[in-house]
């Protein structure tokens, strides 16, 4: 028996080119690998942005935190006040209602304008103070009023 020699018809692959096939391909794999990089890159790029704006938009808020801090313990003294100062109105108008009275039944106009007058000033005083007691509501600032508050407590505790 005969053995035959099978031969291609033609070659799939010459020696000759076998090179430049294996550079197409590893060219073909750089050109994949820059392509996803750059997409990449650019997704990160957009991420850097949105951080800086959000780093800025921090930075702002940071900045007025501090400014807020710096007034907290001013707002907290007028917010004490609307107890500080209402305390003598109510003495002041008690005694104006005695001096009203007086002032009826003694029949002097003189001295009942001036106590309406006075009558008049301490409303007015009452409603701002009203309007300060707003500031009683504000979470910060009660905060710190129950923090002072457990504060005096631990300090009588301990004495």
């Amino acid at each position: 028996m005969e053995k035959i020699a099978l031969m291609p018809l033609v070659p799939l692959v010459t020696l000759e080119i076998l090179p430049w096939m294996l550079f197409l391909v590893l060219a073909l794999i750089l050109l994949l690998i820059l392509i996803f990089y750059r997409q990449q890159i650019k997704i990160q790029n957009r991420q850097i942005a949105d951080l800086r704006r959000k780093h800025e938009a921090l930075t702002d808020e940071l900045a007025k935190s501090r400014e807020l801090m710096t007034l907290l313990p001013e707002l907290r003294k007028i917010a004490r006040l609307d107890h500080d100062v209402n305390t003598p109105l109510c003495v002041i108008t008690m005694s104006l209602g005695r001096a009203k009275k007086l002032a009826i039944d003694s029949g002097d106009d003189s001295l009942l304008g001036n106590v309406e007058d006075i009558m008049g000033a301490v409303t007015r005083i009452g409603e701002i103070m009203q309007a300060v007691r707003v500031l009683k509501t504000i979470p910060i600032i009660k905060e710190q009023k129950n923090n002072a508050s457990e504060t005096k407590q631990e300090t009588k505790d301990e004495q």
